[in-house]
C-alpha cells in the first residue's frame, strides 16, 4: 500500500514535466501550421520560431528589419504562395511528404489560384532527433524565398 501511494505522488509530480514537453507534429502538420500561421492575418515575416529552422528565421527577421528601416519592400516583391501581388487560394490546400534522409525532406504543397494548378515545395529539417522545421519556400515557379532574401537591397 504505502508503494503504491508513493507512486502515485511521484508520478503526479512528474506529469507537469511530462506536459510541458512539446511533442514533434509530423512534417506535413508542420507545413499546414506555418501556411496557416504566414497566410491571412498572418505574417510571413514573423512566423511561429518552433515552426522554422534558425536560418530561414533570420533570414525573415532580416528581411522585416530592412521593411521597416526602408519604410517599404525590400526584397520580398510578391507573396511567395501566390507567385504574385495579388489573387487567392481557391479552395483546399493538399499536403504531401517526401522524406530525402533522417534530417532533411520536403512538403509539396498543392492548390489553385485562379484555377490554376500550383505547386509549392517546402523544404524541410530537422537537427538530431529534433522537430521537423520549414527552412525555405519553394514557388510555384521554382524560385527560393532563401535564396531571395539574400540579394542585395536595391
Amino acid at each position: 500500500m504505502r508503494k503504491t501511494g508513493m507512486l502515485a505522488i511521484v508520478s503526479l509530480l512528474l506529469a507537469p514535466t511530462v506536459q510541458a514537453a512539446p511533442a514533434c507534429r509530423e512534417p506535413a502538420e508542420v507545413a499546414r501550421a506555418f501556411f496557416e500561421a504566414t497566410t491571412g492575418k498572418g505574417d510571413l515575416l514573423q512566423p511561429p520560431q518552433a515552426l522554422v529552422s534558425a536560418a530561414f528565421a533570420k533570414a525573415l527577421h532580416a528581411e522585416r528589419a530592412c521593411q521597416v528601416r526602408e519604410e517599404g519592400i525590400c526584397t520580398i516583391d510578391s507573396d511567395p504562395w501566390l507567385d504574385a501581388q495579388d489573387g487567392g487560394i481557391d479552395g483546399a490546400v493538399r499536403y504531401s511528404w517526401t522524406q530525402a534522409s533522417a534530417t532533411v525532406g520536403q512538403v509539396e504543397m498543392g492548390y489553385a489560384v485562379w484555377n490554376k494548378a500550383y505547386v509549392t515545395r517546402l523544404p524541410m529539417v530537422r537537427k538530431g532527433g529534433g522537430c521537423w522545421q520549414v527552412d525555405d519556400i519553394l514557388t510555384n515557379s521554382g524560385r527560393s524565398l532563401r535564396r531571395i532574401l539574400a540579394q542585395p537591397v536595391p
